[in-house]
């Protein structure tokens, strides 16, 4: 049976504010809000029987946002993950049921990549200075001493209490790799529970459509050209799915002439070699955003075997050269442009 499958990404350049605008449309009102949060833009289009309707879905879906936003991200203070990082070598934390489930899943997502993912490469990225001003590329010795605190198998989990533990001081957990993917499908949950069938949302590139569109045509998504910012690589329509992509194009700096991106690898502390892009298509957006870093770091070989092997999981990978990849599922469904 042929897997379901969606690639990614139209990256639009819109101002970071937030807004509704309703639109009367034939299938009834077309809304749409966009709003900076995740350190991203946020943007949504959905279609509702009326006006209140939809205002009061959107308005519910971004306030989950901003609420799990609240508690799985490492730079807010207060944070389930800011608490589990402070206490590190020192004593378990308890945790919300949302992050216990983002971390346990996580685990799973790095023993099934055998380590190409993993949860607690903050201090690797933290040396890199990758997300701040102030990006350098690390001596031997402090990627050595960064590399002994990355390993996801020592993350110690405790469903009964409801707990996190990091053994070693200096540990952290940097869920950005993964948490985005699993507040979009929260908020396009919480879109279906008001009764919305017809939608698309787009975190930065990590998008869900919910349904096809009201008049029953898919969802068409552009995969981004990795050197070209208004360029589209490909072009993929997709019905209910969620697609995610992670390129070396989002953060990088140059140094004695050197590229230099924010895709580490978790075993070596070095951005990874050979691709460019990878977009990941399978039900649900947690699952595309996981293993398009999985894929990434893999590398083109090893990670095609890793998404033929899944279920309900598909991929176009492009390499340094700009040569374009298509998993089996996925062959003669994509719109491949470059």
């Amino acid at each position: 049976m042929k897997k379901k499958l969606i690639p990614s990404l139209i990256i639009i350049a819109v101002l970071a504010v937030s807004a509704i605008l309703f639109i009367r449309s034939d299938e009834g009102k077309k809304i749409t809000k966009t709003e900076f949060l995740m350190d991203t833009i946020v943007e949504s289009v959905i279609y509702a029987d009326n006006a209140k309707q939809g205002e009061e879905a959107l308005t519910a879906a971004y306030n989950e946002i901003i609420r799990l936003e609240s508690v799985l991200d490492r730079h807010t203070s207060g944070s389930d993950v800011t608490k589990v990082n402070e206490a590190a070598g020192m004593s378990a934390v308890q945790v919300s049921q949302n992050t216990l489930d983002v971390v346990n899943r996580s685990l799973e997502v790095g023993a099934f990549s055998e380590g190409a993912f993993d949860i607690t490469i903050a201090p690797l990225i933290k040396l890199w200075g990758f997300g701040t001003s102030n990006t350098q590329v690390p001596s031997e010795t402090e990627l050595r001493e960064a590399l002994a605190l990355v390993d996801y198998k020592l993350v110690q989990v405790d469903d009964s209490a409801s707990t996190v533990f990091l053994p070693k001081a200096g540990m952290e957990l940097d869920l950005g790799g993964i948490a985005k993917g699993f507040i979009v499908d929260r908020a396009v949950d919480v879109l279906r529970e008001k009764g919305i069938t017809s939608a698309y949302l787009d975190a930065g590139g990590d998008i869900r459509v919910l349904g096809s569109k009201p008049d029953g045509t898919p969802w068409r998504i552009g995969v981004r050209h990795p050197r070209d910012r208004r360029g589209i690589a490909a072009v993929v329509e997709i019905r209910d799915s969620a697609i995610v992509t992670s390129g070396d194009y989002e953060r990088f700096f140059h140094e004695n002439g050197e590229r230099y991106h924010h895709i580490i690898n978790p075993g070596t502390g070095m951005p990874t070699h050979g691709l460019t892009s990878v977009t990941v298509v399978a039900a649900d957006a947690f699952t595309a955003d996981a293993y398009s870093t999985a894929v990434f770091v893999l590398g083109l070989e090893r990670g095609v075997a890793l998404v033929e092997s899944m279920p309900g999981v598909e991929a176009v990978i492009i390499t340094e050269d700009f040569q374009v990849h298509i998993t089996s599922g996925l062959e003669g469904l994509v719109d491949v442009r470059i």
